[in-house]
């Protein structure tokens, strides 16, 4: 409160004499992100989106970091890009392919939030990766989802392997003799 009242008077006794006071200094520039920070930075919203956010939990997340859309938005198409620039063997390894299509599922995610411009850039750059990297055809399961196979040994509670096929889980060698 007193420093309001100091400024004003201040002010005041400045006009009174005709001196203006100095021009404020100009706001420092915001420092541009290198391309490994908007990278982290960009993985940790598909992280994000992954688990479950929302809309408005990418727009915190820009807030919070100081993002703009439209500044991640462009280094996302400079990333696209990258991506399919030269010549890249459509038979690539299978690992990589895979790390490419899960690239394309999260990014697609991340378009169907419709966040803005970055969601866009996002669903744009996974349907091109899906285009040339399409995800395996999944046979019709008759509508009962997707169906998990899973080995089960003994009575279901131990690891699977040869210790543990004979008896109960924890069961020695010894106590199997008796």
């Amino acid at each position: 409160m007193l420093n309001k009242i100091w400024q004003f008077l201040k002010r005041l006794i400045q006009r009174l004499l005709g001196s203006t006071p100095p021009p404020p200094p100009p706001p420092a520039p915001r420092p541009t992100l290198t391309d490994a920070e908007y990278e982290s930075k960009f993985m940790e919203i598909l992280e994000g989106v992954n688990a479950g956010w929302s809309r408005g939990d990418v727009a915190g997340f820009l807030i919070a970091k100081r993002l703009r859309d439209g500044e991640l938005a462009a280094w996302l198409r400079r990333f696209g890009t990258g991506l399919f620039e030269g010549e890249h063997d459509d038979t690539a390894a299978a690992d990589a392919v895979a790390s490419l299509q899960e690239l394309a599922r999260r990014l697609g995610l991340l378009g169907r939030i419709g966040s803005g411009e970055l969601s866009q850039v996002a669903g744009d750059i996974g349907r091109k990766i899906l285009r040339r990297f399409p995800l395996p055809v999944v046979e019709d399961d008759g509508g009962y989802g997707n169906v998990i196979e899973a080995v089960f040994a003994g009575d279901g509670l131990g690891v699977s392997g040869d210790g543990n096929r004979g008896g109960v889980e924890g069961e020695s060698d010894e106590s199997k003799k008796v």
